[in-house]
């Protein structure tokens, strides 16, 4: 039996009564109810806000506005399929549950349906009158972890939507840092913080050369009771605009160190990279908090690399360029972080306080399939070392991609290809305990020696 049915006026909630409109807490109901059923299915969650009805009241009076929002929540649960939810939230916003598509296009599509069903002209008095949507959508479980992620992620996307005036987006965790502000959800990092519900997980950097264990990049990850394991993609664009980034970096900064300070006995050379924001570069106690950590940990600060991405960087380049001096007095090194992303002039590369440039993923990719992204690689490679900086690739996902970046004279790699992101005693025991040449035997052993 299908779950969508044909429903009275009062049913989609356009009647005004005080029970008559669905809340949020209803469609995360729904939600829920519908994973269950699902059995693990994948969900996709289409958030439709309707835009135009105020022309329509201004135009026709009030009464035609409720028609023409009672006639497009009808359009609109037609266009679910029978295994399909259609939930009214308000008389102009509507939720469309989609189970199990196959791929993230399925769900473009049926915003595509959606979007053209309302936009047709609705007649009114003889005269038409049309009405515009935007259409957040979000995947279960492809980036939501709980259904009141799915919720935020969609509102969040709707949000990106409407100010860039698109009919849809996909929920992708990289929307802009004023989209996912307008998400429902706020956190209290530092209750979070409190309670422990951070945690620090680690990326193994690799030789490509070698196939030998480097180090690790420390990757702050969030498990929250309420929401879920939620997306750093989620969570950081929000606290990095907030004054949140020094709490969390000065738990991520000695968690990282903590654990890594473990690992010496094993791995003596163990270099961790701990990431830093633009706020964090704006903090006048920076210095003092990685010197201090370093020194509560016994962590050797030549073996602590320090990430900051380009186009942080260039907020302020010359403030940056300072503060990093700064942070390089006291032994650590500094690494530029999605190099090719931020606009940097070579000139600024050249006198920049760093010590290894991070090649971004998206170039890294195509190395193999694309003779200008191999091209692009290439001269970064070569650039990097020609001002003396280490040149480390991330998102390697395959073999060929890492002995194609071995065979560029790149340095340094990391990707899911070599291991996914793990908390410290996963990492451990896969990394640290092993001996070398079980770790490496997993590595492209025909990368140059």
């Amino acid at each position: 039996m299908g779950w969508i049915r044909k429903t009275t006026s009062s049913e989609l909630g356009l009647t005004g009564s005080p029970g008559g409109h669905f809340r949020y807490s209803r469609l995360l109901a729904e939600i829920e109810g519908m994973q269950l059923r699902a059995a693990g299915e994948p969900l996709a969650l289409l958030l439709v806000h309707v835009d135009g009805v105020a022309d329509v009241n201004r135009r026709f009076g009030y009464g035609a506005g409720d028609e023409v929002l009672e006639r497009c929540a009808r359009r609109l649960a037609d266009v679910a399929r029978e295994q399909d939810l259609f939930v009214p939230v308000t008389p102009g916003c509507h939720a469309l549950l989609i189970r199990n598509p196959l791929h993230e296009s399925h769900a473009v599509l049926a915003a595509e349906k959606a979007g053209r069903v309302i936009s047709r002209p609705f007649d009114l008095e003889g005269e038409s009158a049309s009405l515009r949507v935007h259409i957040g959508i979000s995947l279960l479980p492809s980036l939501a972890a709980t259904p009141a992620l799915l919720l935020q992620q969609a509102e969040a996307a709707q949000a990106a939507a409407r100010s860039r005036d698109q009919p849809w987006q996909v929920y992708s965790g990289r929307l802009e840092p004023d989209a996912v502000e307008q998400a429902p959800v706020r956190y209290d990092i530092e209750q979070a913080l409190h309670r422990g519900e951070f945690e620090m997980h680690f990326q193994p950097k690799v030789l490509l050369a070698t196939g030998r264990l480097h180090g690790a990049e420390a990757l702050v990850r969030w498990n929250s009771p309420q929401l879920g394991n939620v997306p750093p993609g989620v969570f950081l664009p929000a606290i990095e605009q907030t004054q949140e980034v020094r709490p969390l970096l000065r738990f991520g900064l000695n968690a990282a160190l903590r654990a890594a300070a473990g690992w010496l006995d094993e791995r003596p050379d163990f270099r961790i990279a701990v990431n830093l924001s633009a706020g964090n570069l704006e903090d006048d106690d920076l210095v003092q908090q990685v010197s201090d950590a370093l020194k509560v940990w016994h962590f050797p600060a030549r073996q602590l690399v320090l990430e900051i991405t380009e186009s942080a960087l260039m907020e302020d380049a010359s403030a940056s360029a300072r503060v990093l001096g700064e942070l390089r007095a006291l032994g650590v090194e500094v690494s530029i972080d999605d190099f090719g992303t931020g606009y940097s002039s070579l000139a600024y590369l050249k006198t920049l306080p760093a010590d290894e440039l991070k090649i971004d993923r998206s170039f890294v990719s195509g190395v193999v399939t694309d003779e200008t992204d191999r091209q692009l690689v290439q001269s970064v490679i070569q650039l990097g070392h020609a001002v003396r900086l280490k040149v480390v690739a991330e998102g390697i996902e395959t073999l060929e991609v890492a002995r194609t970046l071995a065979g560029l004279g790149c340095d340094i790699g990391q990707g899911y290809y070599y291991d996914r992101p793990l908390p410290a005693s996963e990492f451990a025991a896969r990394w640290i305990t092993r001996p070398v040449t079980e770790a490496s035997s997993t590595l492209p052993a025909s990368s140059p020696a």
